[in-house]
């Protein structure tokens, strides 16, 4: 080096005394009592590896374990050693045995008196001295300085010493291993001038360094050695200063850590990416989606969810190995509909995410709609031709929400309510879908409450043979009797039965309760008159339908003959081997199984051949505008014919007018109900307003 000796060794001396990570280079910082107890309070954690003991065991003011580990002689002789060194200079050096459990372990102390709180101490640097030492120990008082820089020539660390210019004045033998600069390329230049440390420059003399401001400063740093190969460093620079206080030189001691990093990349990449479609997963999103909070919060970003329609359906008919691929396919397709700056993951099962930036609501939804456009395109995956559809919830910030989590939870009522209306759109977060929010929370909490305290009732709506007048029977209705609300329509509450399993514990009570009115209205002297009940296809995925129904029929002592399912055209659609076995169970058990609201979904001739019904109910919305509405009279006349050709009775709902009713029978329709002949009726009423019917067997 080019400074004086002694002037090297103040600094040198001062570098041991501030440099933050010491024990990269094999020194343990401590800090003990100036007294022979050698009471420490503070020893470098890094000890245990070298003593066998950690560092808490050993601070302590009260017995001085650290001090039990010296012999007691020594110990007083080096106390007065080291004020004898204090005298004459700020700094000592000692060298001792400490009897660990490891063995017998020789060591170096060097260190600095200082005060606090009037009381005197001592703080520094133990190293442990190996064989390589044991040469410069036999020589006559070897220096701090010299074992110091035998310390830093072996170490692993890049050592590095820079003046307040910027030139380098040192560097040690690793240094030249990482950065491929040897000392004679290095001493002397400007770090500005070298490839490998010009961003070490940036950090010490720009005015944004944390050094400007501070005494030192840790953390990583990217860089390149001297073939101008990446590499990754974690760095610890520290300022030193001369006797007048003024900044004198720049200490700096890294390690290459470029495989570690990549090892990192390498977890961060499992962790933040979908191993199926190679798109950033959920965790991946969510933390894009922060930043980018964290950047800005006033310019519009677009927040789209996007769910594959009916894919389990996919899975369970094609197989999860298909169902893979074409998630792989689809994914393909949607990244390469969007732009680059658009940010796509995958979301969960069959759910994506798209964060668009500087997009506002109106750009979105047109983006929204080129996803459902491109989805809409069948593709072919393993030799077969597969078309799906997708529903897209939309939220965009500022205006649905100004933070991430706000937005993420508006685009995905907003996605709820896409599926919700029927699936294949668009829905565009409102204010009205929070409040919907709100109310099946309400319902959700309150409904589990209902059934364990009788709120909910059955009311019963009678059904007539519409070329008789007579009596058949009736159709079982739920109600929900609120104590703070009042009554509750099912409308306002069973999709929300359905969506929380609860609709399974309801629907096994309202059968018990069917069953039970049944029983009583023959045991009151109005004949065996058949109650219908409604299945939402959510109870066929409880195992024990059947014979839970088959168990009801038996301890209410009801004939199956005198009990009616109503399926919704739902069911059948999406209907699985399954659903199918156990609609071939139900029909085996004598049961009437009817379809329920014809025509107002995916109404297909094949669920007549393939499932066993034996009633089509005509919805409502048919008979309603008849007869002054052509198309519905056409309808409904071929509906009831074309079932009549297929041995299928035909139920009409909600018939409200005599011409309604006159029509229905000039087409032969089978039986009807609705307020032309009765309201639904409260099950405590039942049997004194039936006694008006005439009565008659089961149509």
């Amino acid at each position: 080096m080019k400074s004086q000796p002694d002037a090297i060794s103040r600094m040198v001396a001062e570098v041991v005394t501030q440099l933050p990570v010491p024990s990269r280079l094999g020194m343990l910082r401590f800090e003990r009592l100036n007294e022979p107890s050698w009471a420490l309070l503070f020893l470098d954690a890094n000890c245990e590896r070298q003593f066998g003991q950690p560092a808490m065991e050993l601070c302590a003011l009260v017995d001085s374990p650290y001090a039990s580990l010296m012999e007691p002689e020594a110990r007083y002789r080096l106390h007065d050693a080291i004020q004898q060194q204090l005298r004459d200079s700020p700094h000592y050096l000692i060298r001792y045995t400490l009897h660990t459990t490891k063995g017998a372990l020789n060591l170096l102390e060097l260190g600095e008196a200082y005060r606090q709180h009037n009381r005197h101490l001592l703080r520094g640097y133990l190293m442990v001295v190996d064989r390589l030492f044991e040469g410069e120990l036999r020589l006559p008082t070897p220096s701090a300085l010299h074992l110091f820089q035998r310390a830093v020539e072996q170490s692993a660390s890049a050592f590095l010493l820079v003046n307040c210019d910027g030139v380098v004045e040192y560097v040690n033998p690793s240094f030249t291993a990482i950065t491929q600069y040897t000392t004679d390329e290095v001493h002397g230049q400007r770090l500005s001038q070298l490839p490998a440390l010009e961003n070490l420059s940036e950090l010490l003399f720009d005015a944004p360094s944390a050094l400007t401001m501070g005494n030192s400063w840790q953390g990583e740093f990217k860089s390149r050695r001297k073939n101008l190969e990446p590499y990754w460093g974690q760095l610890s620079i520290s300022k030193v200063y001369g006797d007048n206080r003024e900044l004198t030189h720049y200490i700096g001691i890294y390690e290459d850590i470029t495989q570690a990093k990549l090892a990192q990349q390498r977890i961060e990449r499992l962790a933040y990416t979908d191993n199926l479609t190679n798109l950033g997963n959920r965790p991946a999103f969510i933390r894009n989606l922060d930043e980018r909070f964290a950047r800005d919060r006033d310019t519009p970003i677009s927040l789209l969810l996007v769910d594959i329609d009916n894919f389990k359906r996919i899975n369970d008919s094609l197989g999860h190995q298909t169902g893979d691929k074409l998630l792989i396919s689809l994914a393909r397709r949607l990244r390469n509909s969007l732009s680059p700056s658009g940010s796509l993951a995958r979301f969960a099962s069959n759910e994506f995410a798209v964060l668009l930036d500087n997009t506002d609501i109106s750009a979105g939804q047109q983006v929204a709609n080129q996803l459902l456009a491109t989805l809409d395109k069948p593709m072919f995956v393993d030799n077969q031709l597969i078309s799906v559809t997708g529903s897209v919830g939309l939220a965009c910030a500022p205006l649905h929400g100004r933070d991430p989590q706000t937005l993420m939870r508006n685009a995905g009522l907003a996605l709820h309510k896409a599926k919700a209306n029927g699936k294949h759109q668009v829905q565009v977060f409102t204010e009205a879908l929070n409040a919907e929010a709100s109310y099946k929370l309400f319902v959700e909490n309150n409904l589990r409450r209902a059934l364990a305290q009788n709120e909910l009732d059955v009311f019963y709506q009678p059904k007539l043979c519409l070329r008789s007048g007579r009596l058949l029977g009736m159709e079982a209705l739920l109600r929900w009797n609120h104590p703070e609300k009042g009554m509750i329509r099912p409308d306002q509450f069973i999709s929300v039965a359905e969506e929380t399993g609860l609709i399974i514990p309801i629907g096994k009570w309202i059968a018990r309760q069917a069953c039970r009115m049944s029983k009583n209205l023959t045991a009151a002297g109005l004949g065996n008159l058949q109650v219908a009940i409604n299945l939402s296809p959510k109870q066929f995925s409880d195992p024990d339908l059947v014979a839970s129904i088959a168990s009801i029929l038996k301890e209410e002592a009801l004939p199956a003959n005198l009990l009616e399912l109503e399926l919704t055209e739902g069911l059948l659609l999406e209907a699985t081997e399954d659903t199918h076995l156990q609609l071939d169970q139900l029909k085996r058990l004598g049961l009437t199984l009817a379809m329920d609201d014809f025509g107002t979904g995916y109404s297909s001739l094949s669920y007549l051949k393939k499932f066993p019904i034996d009633i089509i109910k005509i919805d409502r919305s048919f008979i309603h505008e008849i007869p002054d509405n052509q198309d519905d009279m056409e309808i409904t006349s071929a509906v009831i014919a074309m079932a009549h050709n297929l041995k299928l009775k035909v139920v009409a709902e909600g018939i409200e007018t005599a011409e309604q009713l006159a029509f229905l029978r000039r087409h032969r329709c089978d039986v009807g109900q609705g307020y032309l002949f009765d309201r639904p009726i409260p099950g405590g009423e039942l049997i004194e307003k039936l006694k008006r019917y005439p009565r008659g067997p089961i149509a």
